[in-house]
């Protein structure tokens, strides 16, 4: 399209350097002006998702008619929680989370405001809706008893339903707030720039596989499975665990330990910031490698740690 933009201006002023009268007051296109974002896209609804407050989507009062909904400490710069007592149950309400690309397996349903939703077949313990915006990027919004094994709540589609309703009219009405992180908070980091060097001490990591998220607080390298790496900015505090090892990385104490799921090797280096805050890099591999991924996981550390702010 520029291409055949600039014939065409090339061919105007040759035209018009071969008259003797100038055009005056005819508009000219600027070649460097940024499209503006569609009305219905993340970029013009959301704006700047590094400084997304997601929590400011869903007041705890709107779930109202299935119980009292309370705001427990977050767990993320990336999405908001409330926990839902209901029906015997700790129900889990979580969204905001923004993800390049479309809801897989999941159907259309009514669109609230200018935003497409999404519905995903339920599963006993949970129920999931999808906000999609036209730049391809997607809002999740679920709600789940993972925290209350084996009970059975049965408005729980109903209420993802609803708080997936009250946050897409929100967005859609530019009811949207935004954070402004202290000069030493890791929020603003991105977290695909923090692993540059180093990708390379993993074992047979496809570092070229990169999966962005558009809030920047976490990036992953190499497939679903193993080998990968995670780099993400988290809130909460550092594991206890009875296997953590204490290091000194970068100059910065840290804790690196393992942690069981079942089948794949899983190693993680975290170091503590200010307000809660942690930077975690976690190595995924096969079975059996703890050793080599513990210490792959303490040379990535080293560089995403020397790219944080400095704290006290």
């Amino acid at each position: 399209m520029r291409r055949w933009f600039w014939a065409a201006w090339i061919l105007a002023v040759l035209v018009l350097s071969a008259c003797t009268s100038q055009v005056v007051g005819a508009p000219n296109a600027d070649p460097q002006a940024v499209p503006r974002p569609k009305p219905d896209s993340a970029a013009e609804l959301i704006g700047n998702a590094g400084t997304f407050d997601p929590c400011s989507l869903l007041d705890p009062a709107a779930l109202a008619q299935f119980g009292t909904a309370e705001v427990p400490a977050q767990e993320s710069y990336d999405y908001c929680w409330l926990k839902l007592p209901m029906s015997g149950a700790s129900v889990a309400v979580r969204f905001g989370l923004l993800e390049h690309g479309q809801p897989a397996q999941a159907r259309e349903v009514e669109p609230v405001g200018v935003l497409r939703v999404f519905e995903q077949s339920p599963v006993p313990d949970r129920c999931a809706r999808y906000i999609v915006f036209s730049d391809n990027v997607t809002m999740a919004v679920s709600a789940d008893t993972a925290d209350s094994p084996g009970t059975t709540v049965s408005e729980l589609c109903s209420v993802t339903e609803k708080a997936a309703n009250v946050i897409a009219a929100n967005i859609s009405g530019r009811r949207v707030a935004h954070r402004a992180y202290p000069g030493t908070s890791f929020g603003p980091l991105d977290a695909c720039k923090a692993a540059v060097t180093s990708l390379g001490q993993i074992p047979g990591l496809a570092a070229a596989q990169v999966v962005d998220y558009p809030a920047h607080h976490q990036c992953r390298w190499g497939t679903a499975t193993v080998p990968s790496l995670t780099v993400r900015y988290v809130l909460a505090s550092p594991s206890s665990a009875a296997n953590v090892r204490y290091e000194t990385i970068d100059g910065k104490q840290s804790g690196v330990y393992t942690v069981d799921i079942g089948g794949p090797t899983l190693c993680v280096a975290e170091v503590k910031g200010e307000n809660r805050e942690l930077a975690q890099v976690i190595v995924r591999m096969a079975p059996g490698n703890a050793e080599v991924a513990c210490s792959a996981v303490q040379v990535v550390a080293g560089e995403v740690w020397s790219k944080l702010p400095l704290t006290e």
